[in-house]
């Protein structure tokens, strides 16, 4: 006759494994989420821009989460806008295999619109789980609408220059950078380095010689648009 104990403790394995796989199912069925981090969020609602009419515009969405990815395609998701709409001038396409919103607006105003991740079709051709959404905003102003991220600051002795990293969906924007404490201007008017994929992340690089004291100094970036920030330079790399 089994024990009542060991009665007990069978039940309570059988549970716990009941409950793994739920938990494992529910994980394998979650929904992927758009990353976010780039943007300037509020109740659950994320401004992509601003932007500016007339101006080179760039923001990728990046998806994050969701089943194991076993399709053919270079990107597990594909997205599309599902209510609202796109400031006229943009749109959302997937060049170089990230789902990016490019193009120049041609009209200011504030447009909302909510955006579908779902997971790409494997490669029978099934969609291995639920989508997800998230709602978005762009603003576009009429010449000085900006929001810089201030990413890092790098100089590298081998390169022999200043190399600064921000995140800023006006991708023709310029950019001058100077020392913080002595206004020192290391390069001025300066354009992102072009590269792939289009996006909001910005590479810019000038000046000559390493400008601070050997510990290290902060660095103001400004650009034509009125945006200002502060970043720290630390030693220079070999």
């Amino acid at each position: 006759m089994r024990s009542p104990l060991k009665a007990l403790l069978i039940t309570a394995s059988l549970v716990a494994a009941s409950l793994g796989a739920a938990t494992s199912a529910a994980a394998a069925t979650a929904p992927p989420t758009l990353i976010t981090t780039n943007f300037a969020c509020s109740n659950g609602v994320c401004e992509v821009g601003p932007g500016n009419v007339g101006m080179s515009f760039a923001a990728g969405l990046d998806g994050t989460g969701g089943p194991a990815y076993t399709g053919p395609e270079c990107n597990p998701y594909t997205m599309k806008v599902i209510s609202g709409g796109l400031p006229p001038g943009l749109q959302l396409g997937e060049p170089d295999c990230e789902w990016t919103v490019t193009g120049a607006s041609s009209q200011a105003g504030t447009y909302p619109f909510t955006v579908q991740i779902t997971p790409a079709p494997n490669n029978l051709g099934q969609i291995p789980g639920p989508s997800g959404t998230q709602q978005l905003t762009i603003t576009i102003g009429t010449g000085n609408s900006d929001r810089a991220v201030m990413k890092g600051a790098v100089f590298n002795v081998h390169i022999g220059g200043l190399t600064i990293s921000a995140w800023d969906a006006n991708i023709g924007a310029r950019w001058s950078v100077s020392v913080t404490s002595t206004g020192r201007v290391l390069f001025s008017n300066a354009p992102r380095i072009a590269y792939y994929p289009i996006d909001g992340s910005q590479v810019v690089r000038g000046g000559s010689g390493y400008p601070c004291p050997f510990g290290g100094c902060d660095l103001t970036v400004t650009n034509n648009l009125g945006s200002s920030a502060t970043v720290f330079l630390g030693k220079p790399t070999y």
